[in-house]
């Protein structure tokens, strides 16, 4: 059996070459001549699998290391009965921490406070119900909204698009939907950005068509009275420069980049693979040791300060958006290969649970607070 990987998958080798032989490639250079003997093909969410690349292969199992699903042709693979495998939910920890990290930082920078202020949760699925869980944590009131699931009574008192886009902080966690009654593609355009009041927060780390570029830009350049943090951008990996350069944060579509994130991934693949070949192979992802797991915070800082210091000693976000930046004003011959270089040698980055925070003199809300986030507190 001959299976092919997107090099970029962590620990591809050591878990899929189990089943048999395994060929590594980049994801933008993966063709159906290089399927002709393949039977796995397992993929990230820079190859897009169809008819054309499929054709006349003998692949019989296509799986996504990505919680999204929108580089997939599902309904040309269900019509050959290949299977498919996603990873639904492996990085949704990654992403909301991202999210939290990057609220945190803004409010920080901007003197602003937590309390009274709400969040506008647009999708609720596996990050969008982790972020909220972390914004009510640090005393956000939120906003959701979902229309598929409020179609299904899902237990959730549910808002519309228009209420979510007032609120102090939006941010987006819906796939890419092009067409439909659930349609996405440019969810945020020039006939609701008004809706966005001025010293909001606009967040997107779901897929960059969802809000139209171009909007954001404008309002950036015409009024300049909203913070943006976009990690994901239309017609990737050729982004808007110009944009990039407006925002506070921009990030090369890293937020669900934790090694957990990136291994969970993998994992799932690995098992769903395990099914559909009947075996019961073993693997476990390896995680190297954190050296430095314990954190000291200043328990006499208000809250958003504590936050602010604990996450960033995390995770620092500015490193992400600087080394995006560089493309702004430098003369760089292939912008597009930075970007994808920059997700394919991404630092390891680890998830808070990972981390104890020292909370002597801390008051018992902000040590709460700590647990709720996922930190281990002594």
């Amino acid at each position: 059996m001959k299976i092919l990987a997107d090099e970029n998958i962590p620990q591809a080798k050591e878990s899929f070459s189990k089943f048999g032989e395994i060929i590594l490639s980049h994801g933008r250079e993966i063709t159906n001549e290089l399927l002709k003997d393949i039977d796995i093909l397992i993929v990230r969410s820079i190859t897009t699998v169809n008819e054309k690349l499929l054709n006349n292969t003998p692949v019989k199992f296509v799986g996504t290391a990505t919680i999204g699903t929108d580089h997939i042709d599902k309904e040309y693979l269900a019509s050959k009965n290949i299977f498919f495998a996603d990873a639904a939910g492996c990085n949704s920890f990654s992403v909301a921490e991202y999210v939290i990290t990057g609220i945190v930082k803004i409010f920080s920078e901007t003197n602003k406070s937590f309390a009274g202020k709400k969040i506008g949760i647009v999708g609720y699925g596996n990050i969008g119900t982790k972020v909220s869980k972390f914004a009510k944590a640090l005393g956000f009131e939120t906003v959701i909204n979902d229309p598929p699931l409020e179609r299904q009574k899902f237990n959730e008192n549910f808002h519309s698009l228009e209420d979510a886009l007032k609120c102090d902080v939006i941010t987006f966690h819906v796939p890419l939907n092009k067409t439909g009654i659930d349609k996405t593609y440019h969810l945020l355009n020039e006939e609701n950005i008004h809706l966005i009041k001025s010293g909001s927060l606009l967040i997107n780390t779901s897929r960059g068509p969802v809000v139209k570029n171009d909007v954001i830009k404008k309002r950036l350049k015409e009024q300049n009275d909203i913070n943006v943090i976009l990690d994901v951008w239309e017609n990737e990996p050729k982004i808007d420069l110009e944009l990039l350069d407006l925002v506070d944060i921009g990030t090369a579509h890293i937020a669900g980049y934790s090694l957990e994130g990136k291994l969970n991934g993998t994992f799932y693949v690995f098992k769903k693979l395990c099914q559909f070949l009947g075996k019961n192979s073993d693997w476990t992802p390896y995680y190297p040791e954190i050296k430095e797991k314990v954190i000291e915070a200043d328990s006499s800082k208000n809250i958003e300060e504590i936050i602010f210091s604990v996450s960033s000693k995390v995770y620092d976000i500015e490193t992400d958006s600087k080394q995006l930046k560089k493309l702004v004003g430098e003369n760089h011959s292939n912008p597009d290969k930075y970007f994808d270089q920059l997700r394919k040698n991404y630092a390891i980055r680890r998830e808070f649970n990972n981390y104890t925070i020292k909370t002597d003199g801390m008051s018992q809300k902000i040590k709460e607070i700590l647990k709720e986030l996922r930190f281990n507190i002594i």
